[in-house]
């Protein structure tokens, strides 16, 4: 964004991201909707369905890892009933060429990902009987059958309301002693009451999106909020830095807890912040597709030659012959290194020496970085069980890559039945337990069940209050997990 408005003005350009203040965000909606903007540089925050004006070309940075994605994203051009949705699809590497050109063959053959609804989400489940309980009093099975009504629950045992009522009747008791009780229960009557202050605690930490880690951007004279930086940039920064947010400059004033106050730094070079977030795995739709289409040019390469396979992707997809030559050339070379086109039903194991003598296996598997993350972490935990060594795993959406000792020797076929069915799941719990993962999405369940408020004496919870209370919820529920 910054170096679009160097090039066509600064009042042609705008910036829209999920970091922004939402009044940055609606006054760059508004400018691109009244024509103002030659380009608005955007993630995916602008994804919602409002009317935004006609947009002449969307450029689509690297995959969007969904086909629905793309497919919402090309379609905000050409918005009319004689219009035609243009869209330019850039990819900066090799398997990025790959998935991108399996989007559109996707898109070609009118597939689209499936939408997962969740199964009784029991998080859910808690916040939403608290909310109800302490607006009116409910009979406890009446409110168990409205409860069920909704499909995602529809399944929902009594057994499982119980346990979730329970929980919120009684609480639980931690190191800094007995809390989270949320409403009264009576058994005897089944008649579930609310609880003096519980209203509060459901409407100022309910919803299902998770706190993050990030500090407030304030304007100073004016004490505007302008957007968030997350934590470690924060912390990090120092009275005199300059960064960007948006495609704007700010000088840093002071860093205070929760809030960086800063001025307008003009056209003064920027550093640029960074914020955390979740990965967004390729949906398993795409793998598929990605699968599909290197299948589809080894048997055409194998049957027919190279050509036939180029004029494939070229007359089929509609990639331009570079892209397409790039393809075919990359898969080809991977088939022949490995001796087999790795796909969904084909899977390739490769051991090499790296230049340090470290020896590294790879599993070619594209079935995309959330099942093969999860792949990566049982294995890593099935190689420290068997040889009591702990090794560095890596996982990407095509491939999963270990980092071996060199004092260990196996057959590299043994590592095809390391893992199987029967016992897959327990192996990638307990890694998953010693994963980071595990804290970070402990206190996101735990705050969307209301077990630890957003909100405390009016102020917002900072974030290491947030992290210990997890913890300690953690020691009372699961003393095992973080002892020594």
């Amino acid at each position: 964004a910054r170096h679009l408005s160097e090039r066509l003005g600064e009042d042609k350009v705008a910036a829209h991201h999920g970091s922004l203040a939402k009044e940055h965000r609606l006054n760059a909606e508004q400018r691109l909707k009244a024509g103002e903007l030659k380009a608005l540089v955007a993630t995916a925050s602008l994804e919602l369905g409002i009317d935004i004006g006609d947009v002449e070309l969307v450029c689509q940075l690297n995959s969007p890892r969904w086909i629905a994605s793309f497919l919402q994203r090309v379609g905000r051009s050409g918005h009319s009933l004689i219009g035609t949705p243009k869209g330019r699809l850039f990819a900066t590497t090799r398997d990025d060429l790959v998935e991108c050109a399996a989007i559109l063959d996707a898109v070609r053959r009118g597939e689209l990902d499936a939408i997962e609804v969740p199964s009784k989400p029991l998080d859910v489940l808690a916040q939403q009987i608290a909310a109800e309980v302490n607006c009116a009093e409910w009979d406890e099975q009446a409110l168990y059958e409205v409860l069920r009504r909704a499909q995602p629950y529809s399944d929902l045992t009594l057994e499982e309301y119980r346990q979730a009522v329970t929980m919120l009747a009684t609480g639980f008791t931690t190191r800094r002693g007995q809390g989270g009780s949320l409403l009264h229960r009576d058994a005897m009557n089944g008649q579930l009451r609310p609880k003096r202050g519980a209203r509060l605690t459901a409407l100022t930490s309910g919803g299902t999106i998770p706190d993050n880690a990030d500090y407030d951007v304030v304007l100073e004279p004016e004490s505007q909020f302008i957007g968030t930086v997350n934590e470690d940039f924060a912390i990090e920064s120092l009275a005199g830095d300059i960064f960007q947010l948006g495609n704007h400059s700010y000088r840093i004033q002071r860093v205070e807890r929760g809030k960086v106050r800063v001025e307008d730094a003009g056209a003064q070079s920027p550093t640029i912040p960074f914020w955390l977030g979740e990965g967004l795995g390729r949906s398993d739709e795409l793998s598929f597709a990605v699968s599909r289409l290197r299948e589809e040019i080894s048997t055409r390469v194998r049957e027919q030659g190279a050509d036939h396979a180029l004029a494939w992707l070229m007359e089929d997809l509609g990639i331009a012959r570079a892209a397409a030559e790039q393809i075919a050339d990359y898969l080809r070379a991977g088939e022949i290194g490995l001796g087999v086109m790795p796909t969904q039903t084909t899977i390739a194991l490769e051991r090499f020496f790296d230049e340090s003598g470290g020896m590294q296996l790879i599993i070619h598997a594209p079935f995309g970085s959330r099942l093969n993350r999860a792949w990566g972490l049982a294995l890593r935990k099935r190689f420290c069980r068997t040889f009591n060594f702990e090794l560095q795993a890596a996982a990407t959406e095509d491939s999963i890559v270990l980092s071996l000792s060199s004092s260990h020797s196996f057959p590299l076929e043994e590592v095809a039945r390391y893992l199987n069915a029967k016992t897959v799941r327990d192996v990638l719990i307990q890694a998953l337990l010693d994963a980071p993962m595990f804290a970070a999405r402990w206190r996101w369940t735990a705050g969307i069940a209301l077990a630890l408020p957003r909100f405390s004496g009016g102020k917002k919870v900072p974030t290491q209050l947030q992290r210990m209370r997890a913890e300690d919820l953690i020691a009372a529920v699961f003393p095992d997990q973080i002892a020594c």
